[in-house]
C-alpha cells in the first residue's frame, strides 16, 4: 500500500483516474485501490487539497463531462448522455446540471443547439455578407 504523504499527488493521480473511467458505475469505489491507497487516504487528499469528497469530485467530473457532451452534440439524446458520461437516472442529474452550471435544462440544450445550428451555417456560407441580416 502506498504511503499517503503526498496529498497533492494523490488528488493529481485520482483525478487522471477519473478521465479515464468516469463512465465506469465502479469508478469510485476502484480509485483507491487502484492508485493503491487507503479509502481514509484518498477521503484526507481531496478534504485537504479539494475541500470536497472524492465522490464529489468525481461527480463534477461526470457533469463537466455531460456539459462539453451536450455542447458538443446539442441533438443527442439527453439520457444516453447522462449514460455515457456515468451519471444516475435522467431525473435525479437534471436538477443538479441546473445547480451546479446555473442555467436550466431545457434552455441550455436550446442555446446549445442554436449555436450548432450557426456553426453548420457558417461552414456553409463562409462569405462576410452572410452575416448580414437583411431589413
Amino acid at each position: 500500500m502506498r504511503e499517503c504523504s503526498d496529498p497533492v499527488l494523490i488528488v493529481a493521480d485520482a483525478l487522471r483516474y477519473f478521465a479515464g473511467h468516469f463512465r465506469e458505475p465502479e469508478a469510485l469505489s476502484s480509485t483507491a485501490r487502484s492508485l493503491g491507497v487507503s479509502d481514509d487516504c484518498l477521503d484526507f487528499s481531496f478534504d485537504q487539497i479539494r475541500g470536497m469528497t472524492p465522490a464529489e469530485a468525481l461527480q463534477e467530473h461526470r457533469l463537466n463531462k455531460l456539459f462539453t457532451s451536450l455542447t458538443d452534440q446539442p441533438r443527442q439524446g439527453l439520457s444516453q448522455a447522462i449514460q455515457a458520461c456515468g451519471l444516475a437516472r435522467t431525473a435525479d442529474v437534471v436538477p443538479l446540471f441546473e445547480q451546479t452550471f446555473g442555467i436550466e435544462m431545457p434552455l441550455f440544450l436550446l442555446t446549445c443547439r442554436r449555436a450548432a445550428d450557426d456553426r453548420q451555417f457558417r461552414r456553409a456560407h463562409p462569405e462576410p455578407q452572410a452575416l448580414v441580416l437583411q431589413p
